[in-house]
């Protein structure tokens, strides 16, 4: 050994120390390292939902409002709540089917940007640009409610208990609908109507998680916010019962819960929770519906398109309506003009005769014909008289006919009442009004009206006349008067009322109405007014005079009028649309709408749903039905096929969405008005989330693992399998795929070639535009 070894094993020593001293602050930031990215994973999977519900905004916003502008076009119902919010802001009456809710957010959206509602969105086609119209503000206005539907899904599935990957699902599925799409960009009423549908889901779902929390302040929050949400939906479509009844049998099913003893509720307790329900779930929904049709009433104050709907009364509370300015007292000897109320024709005769024999070999009376005219002219005026020669009567004629001014005590003598019995003359033929039991030219079923001369005795009762004021007060004797009253003409001797209808008569008639008398005296389609007097003219002092003997009819007394016009007029949408469709269809997507054609550049709106994204969920709805029978059967022979955990899951949570689709679905069968294909929008996301719903119980073994609190609550696991990433990235893809395939005809932006047409027609009974 050297006398060197001792300081080279030194040197050695310290050498292996040093070496060892690397390896384990190597190690130390290596497991630092490690942890610091298990954090960093451990952070991302923790907020997940929250990351997966931006991606879901952010292709909610980007399918929206991508070419918003484009078509530049006035676009299908656009012509229809386009025009009413044009109303709104003109503060000029209209009617309409629907509640005022969702016309007068749209209007909303044009006051903001300072729009006067000039443009009445005419027809299907009509220039925005050239017109001065802000469509493109409309229309993003009103797809801030389209763009809101797919974060609500997803928030609704993530809330009621689904993952993290089901919830993406649902909300991505929603994304890239096309069906929705198109209709949450353009001037429409059903995205709004479903916002707040979705709106009133989530919050009762909130509600009910905070169960054992009753009566707490968050507990009441979401309690009178679903209520809230509720009477929005309903105010926006009366379709939005269907919500309500959602939201009943959830209440139901609540309170059955609530009242079993076996809980330890009182039933003083059981009332408290029964009157918290009925005020935010009832009251609050009714009396919003209430507050909306008030403001409605308050802003349109002005006589406008809408008025012919309504009675006189109602009529005559509007701003410039003519019964306000031209309703004058009925004299004998007056020679007045009759015009429908339904047709707005005005009864017409001339010296022209019936053919003696119509196309169905009928013999006719060769009569003097009358008519229906649309354009009022000489031939449109008829005397009223009594029905006895009156020598004070005749006396009292020639005086007024000779321009003499007649005292207002005498004038009241000869004021026409209801009840009374009287002839009409046509004034140019020198004829008196005649309906006889002869068949009419093409209402067989019922009787001809014509006119005999005035010396004609031998048929004298068929020519007496009933006034039948449409309201009047029988214990009193209703005077009638010009533009506001609605009146029948009942034939004295055979009870029949003058009637007409829009069908024009042949060649033979000029194209005018025919009038006949309808055998149902009482029906509203018999109704006509008296539009004028010849010779009389409403002076400033009439009008005021007119104006102070106007009767105020208070708001309850409007509200149930027009209650009753929205709903009767709603079931007589039954004339046959080229697009209707039957709901047997909707699901299977065999049909969609024509929304807009460009027949220079071949480009076309077509509603259509993601066949993809409904054909799946179709199988989904199909899958669950059978899988809980199959469940059932299984329990029943005590075979347990899923965890209860999970059981639980698919009756409560999943049961409700399969509800939720049944409620918006099925009462359409039950209704014979035109049905069309966006009926079923509302119920299309339910059944998405029943295809999540289904992913989940296929491809989450694990549900308390993996199941989501809240929407922006912690996730503590993300990825189920991965089984069920490739399932969820195959389901995304062919539904993206599809989108973009079919987005042409959502969109309205891209010429297609007739080859390019024919390629999306999936089905034989998509009937696209440009085939050939």
């Amino acid at each position: 050994m050297s006398v060197d070894e001792p300081a080279s094993y030194d040197q050695a020593e310290k050498h292996t120390t040093a070496k060892s001293e690397a390896m384990r602050v190597s190690e130390a930031r290596s497991s630092e390292h490690t942890a610091r990215s298990s954090k960093r994973v451990g952070s991302f999977v923790q907020r997940s939902s929250v990351y997966a519900f931006l991606l879901v905004v952010l292709l909610s916003f980007v399918t929206r409002y991508w070419k918003i502008w484009d078509p530049a076009q006035v676009v299908f119902d656009e012509v229809h709540f386009g025009k009413f919010a044009s109303y709104y802001l003109r503060r000029q009456y209209y009617f309409d089917v629907h509640p005022p809710l969702a016309k007068m957010l749209i209007a909303l959206g044009g006051w903001l940007v300072g729009y006067d509602g000039h443009f009445l969105f005419e027809k299907i086609g009509m220039e925005y640009v050239s017109n001065g119209v802000p469509y493109i503000m409309l229309r993003s206005w009103v797809a801030l409610f389209g763009f809101a539907l797919p974060p609500l899904a997803y928030m609704i599935m993530a809330e009621s208990g689904y993952s993290v990957v089901a919830s993406l699902l649902v909300g991505l599925l929603v994304t890239f609908d096309n069906a929705l799409v198109t209709q949450g960009r353009l001037i429409l009423l059903d995205n709004i109507m479903i916002f707040f549908m979705l709106a009133a889901v989530y919050s009762y779902i909130k509600f009910f998680k905070l169960r054992y929390k009753a009566f707490s302040a968050q507990w009441w929050t979401w309690l009178l916010t679903t209520g809230t949400m509720l009477g929005c939906v309903v105010s926006c479509k009366l379709v939005g019962l269907f919500t309500i009844s959602l939201v009943g049998f959830a209440v139901l099913y609540d309170l059955w819960r609530i009242i079993d003893i076996r809980r330890g509720t009182t039933m003083a307790q059981f009332a408290q929770h029964f009157m918290a329900r009925a005020f935010a779930l009832i009251a609050v929904p009714f009396t919003l519906y209430l507050a909306f049709f008030y403001v409605h009433f308050a802003v349109l104050t002005k006589t406008g398109p809408g008025d012919a709907y309504h009675t006189s009364q109602f009529q005559m509370q509007l701003i410039d309506n003519p019964m306000t300015k031209n309703s004058f007292e009925v004299h004998y000897g007056d020679q007045i003009v009759f015009r429908h109320r339904d047709t707005g024709a005005y009864l017409h005769s001339n010296s022209s005769r019936y053919p003696l024999h119509y196309e169905d070999k009928r013999v006719s009376s060769r009569g003097q014909q009358v008519t229906g005219a649309k354009k009022l002219s000489d031939n449109g005026f008829w005397m009223i008289k009594p029905i006895r020669d009156i020598p004070e009567f005749e006396n009292f004629l020639t005086r007024r006919v000779a321009g003499e001014e007649i005292p207002d005590e005498e004038l009241t003598k000869w004021n026409v009442h209801d009840t009374d019995l009287v002839q009409l003359e046509h004034v140019v033929t020198g004829t008196n009004l005649r309906t006889h039991d002869v068949a009419s030219p093409m209402t067989p079923t019922n009787m001809e009206f014509t006119t005999v001369p005035l010396n004609d005795t031998a048929v004298f009762e068929d020519t007496v006349w009933q006034i039948s004021i449409d309201g009047a007060d029988k214990s009193n004797s209703t005077q009638l008067k010009t533009s506001s009253s609605f009146i029948r003409l009942i034939s004295n001797k055979h009870g029949v009322a003058m009637y007409t209808h829009k069908k024009k008569l042949p060649e033979w008639g000029q194209g005018h109405q025919e009038i006949n008398g309808n055998k149902k005296p009482t029906e509203k389609g018999n109704l006509w007014t008296i539009t004028q007097i010849r010779g009389r003219k409403a002076t400033a002092a009439d009008q005021e005079e007119i104006k102070k003997k106007i009767i105020p009819m208070s708001f309850l007394s409007k509200y149930a009028e027009l209650q009753g016009l929205m709903i009767k007029h709603n079931n007589a949408l039954t004339s046959v649309h080229p697009f209707q469709s039957s709901p047997l269809s909707w699901p299977l997507l065999l049909r969609g709408i024509s929304f807009w054609t460009n027949n220079k550049e071949h480009k076309q709106i077509y509603l259509l749903g993601n066949p993809v994204g409904w054909w799946l969920s179709d199988l989904a709805l199909v899958a669950y039905g059978f899988l809980m029978v199959a469940i059932e059967l299984f329990r029943r022979r005590n075979e347990q096929v899923v965890s209860s955990i999970v059981h639980r899951h698919m009756v409560r949570s999943t049961g409700f969405i399969a509800l939720a689709w049944f409620i918006h679905y099925f009462p359409f069968f039950l209704m014979g008005r035109s049905l069309f294909l966006h009926h079923y929008l509302p119920a299309s996301i339910f059944a998405y989330m029943m295809l999540g719903a289904c992913f989940q119980v296929f491809f989450v073994a694990e549900y308390q693992r993996f199941t989501l609190r809240s929407w922006d609550g912690r996730a503590r696991a993300l990825v189920p399998s991965t089984a069920a990433v490739a399932v969820l990235g195959a389901i995304v893809a062919v539904q993206f795929i599809a989108f973009a395939y079919f987005s042409p005809l959502a969109y309205g932006t891209t010429s297609l070639t007739p080859a390019e047409v024919n390629a999306r027609r999936w089905l034989p009974t998509y009937d696209l535009h440009f085939q050939k």
